[in-house]
């Protein structure tokens, strides 16, 4: 009920998603105070290469609380961040990730494609980013292979390289969350849960916080659901504009991610309001 009067309201003010200046309601204000995490997808993909040290700069320089990066072996065992299991939608060249060693993978130009300024940007090891990231961000980790060796290799690199305490681990199966809850357990887990059905197991599994598309979420029994269980919930923003936020605050989220964390960062202080 909660939720329709909230969409109701919102279609009712049709301004607050279209102009800056005007002021948010007394409902939409405390939505966004709600908002305690904002994630730096892929870094700061929106005006950097996803997944490099750009990238993790500018997510630090935004304020992001995290940025996430997706995580994936090479052929000689070494962990890199890419998003895809293949290397031609961000580099020169073809192929799988899994085929190269990482000494070929870092010969590889990943910010020509994005823009020439970035051109030489490299793919970063596991260890890179949280190098970079020690002291200013938390990492989240997105899972992108399956095994215990995998596994306990993000680990170990976690506790010798990173901020185990700052690190965020997006769980897809209930075997990584139960694994890592062994492993790692100062790390907090957001469930990448894979199909809706999955709400129940994984926060069974120990996992706090639940990751809902924004496609999901005309089913107005997600968010109870996940509530019900006690989690937190993370929605994606989009570019963080103010149109993308309103849609999503409607569920009060305590974390957002977005391509672009400065502009998600700027969009929640201008919904919030000034300090009292």
């Amino acid at each position: 009920m909660f939720i329709r009067l909230f969409v109701a309201a919102l279609a009712s003010l049709p301004s607050l998603a279209t102009a800056d200046d005007s002021p948010a309601s007394p409902e939409i204000a405390r939505a966004a105070a709600r908002v305690k995490e904002v994630i730096g997808h892929k870094g700061s993909c929106a005006d950097s290469p996803e997944n490099t040290l750009a990238g993790i700069r500018r997510a630090i320089e935004a304020g992001a609380h995290a940025a996430e990066v997706d995580v994936r072996t090479t052929k000689d065992g070494f962990l890199v961040c890419m998003h895809d299991d293949t290397l031609d939608r961000t580099t020169e060249r073809k192929g799988r990730v899994s085929d190269l060693t990482l000494v070929e993978i870092q010969k590889l130009d990943v910010g020509s494609k994005f823009d020439k300024k970035f051109a030489g940007e490299r793919v970063p090891t596991l260890r890179e980013v949280l190098t970079v990231a020690k002291g200013k961000t938390g990492i989240m980790l997105d899972l992108k292979e399956a095994g215990d060796d995998y596994i306990r290799k993000i680990v170990a690199e976690v506790r010798e390289h990173g901020e185990p305490k700052r690190i965020v681990v997006g769980v897809r199966s209930i075997e990584h969350a139960k694994l890592f809850a062994k492993l790692l357990p100062e790390a907090r887990q957001i469930g990448l849960i894979p199909t809706q059905k999955d709400i129940e197991p994984f926060a069974e599994a120990g996992v706090k916080v639940i990751r809902l598309w924004p496609k999901w979420l005309a089913d107005e029994a997600l968010v109870p659901r996940v509530r019900k269980l006690g989690c937190e919930l993370l929605i994606g923003a989009g570019m963080g504009t103010k149109a993308e936020v309103l849609t999503v605050l409607v569920h009060s989220p305590e974390s957002l991610s977005s391509d672009d964390p400065g502009q998600l960062h700027k969009t929640l202080r201008e919904l919030t309001g000034p300090k009292k």
